[in-house]
């Protein structure tokens, strides 16, 4: 093999490993100049580039749209848009102190299915579907509180970053080892660029939590969450999920998780009885 030859097969070689650390620094460079924050109760570091104006913009207009398509299904009053809002608004309260600017806003849905979210910003969608397995008020609060949580813990927006700082490594990874579209694709694919569900497993576990001590802060019994998430362990058994668990990870240690913060939610609790 001529020396040609061999730099040029050494600069195909090299060529992965090098866009590997380009990719790690221009990454670490834009980590170093994203907003660090920490997460309300967990008090975990994250990065979060979305202003809160931003983030209540984002939210606002997929609430528009959800209530232009649901027009005719919107609940306005009766027993049930009455715990609602009842539970709502205690929730939101304890939710206000750590999110100051966001505005809150609760819309209860007429629909046959187990769910229930909160957009960034602070606006609630409950679907009718979800209050036979909530049960109670305490139920209730136990759901709120963890989709409350998602927005309060800036869950979306430190995926919109993460998702970010993915699709800037892939691209500069892909550019370091795919010759062709079809190989790019798949590196960026590998990487996860445009994939996934809403929130991650650990996501999902610190809504849990922040959700339990936000359900005590507003004055319910946080055992009664335990109670709640075993009546979701059963709906889900041996059926497909009710639909509030169909993109929230779950495993068999959630209700023991849950039981090892009880008591930080019983301090909460306590102390505001």
């Amino acid at each position: 093999m001529s020396n040609a030859a061999k730099g040029v097969l050494a600069f195909i070689v090299g060529r992965p490993l090098v866009a590997i650390l380009l990719a790690a620094l221009v990454v670490g460079v834009l980590l170093l100049n994203s907003h660090r924050q920490k997460t309300p109760v967990t008090h975990r570091v994250q990065h979060v580039t979305l202003t809160d104006a931003q983030q209540m913009q984002l939210g606002s207009e997929e609430y528009a749209k959800t209530l232009r398509t649901s027009r005719a299904r919107i609940v306005s009053s009766g027993s049930k848009y009455a715990e609602v809002q009842r539970v709502a608004r205690r929730i939101e309260a304890v939710a206000s102190r750590d999110k100051p600017r966001f505005v809150w806003r609760v819309t209860l849905i007429r629909k046959k299915v187990a769910n229930a979210y909160c957009l960034p910003g602070g606006k609630i969608v409950v679907y009718t579907g979800i209050l036979p397995l909530t049960e109670n008020d305490a139920g209730l609060a136990t759901v709120l509180g963890h989709e409350v949580a998602h927005a309060t813990a800036e869950h979306v927006a430190e995926r919109i970053e993460r998702q970010h700082l993915t699709e800037v490594a892939a691209i500069i990874i892909a550019g370091g080892v795919a010759f062709t579209p079809a190989q790019f694709v798949r590196v960026t694919a590998l990487l996860g660029v445009g994939s996934g569900l809403p929130f991650s497993r650990s996501q999902e576990s610190e809504a849990d939590h922040i959700g339990l001590v936000y359900m005590a802060r507003a004055g319910y019994d946080p055992h009664q969450a335990v109670a709640f998430w075993k009546r979701m362990q059963r709906a889900s058994r041996g059926q497909e999920p009710p639909e509030f668990l169909s993109d929230h990870p779950s495993d068999a240690h959630r209700v023991e998780r849950i039981e090892g913060w009880l008591p930080q939610a019983e301090r909460a609790y306590r102390s505001r009885s």
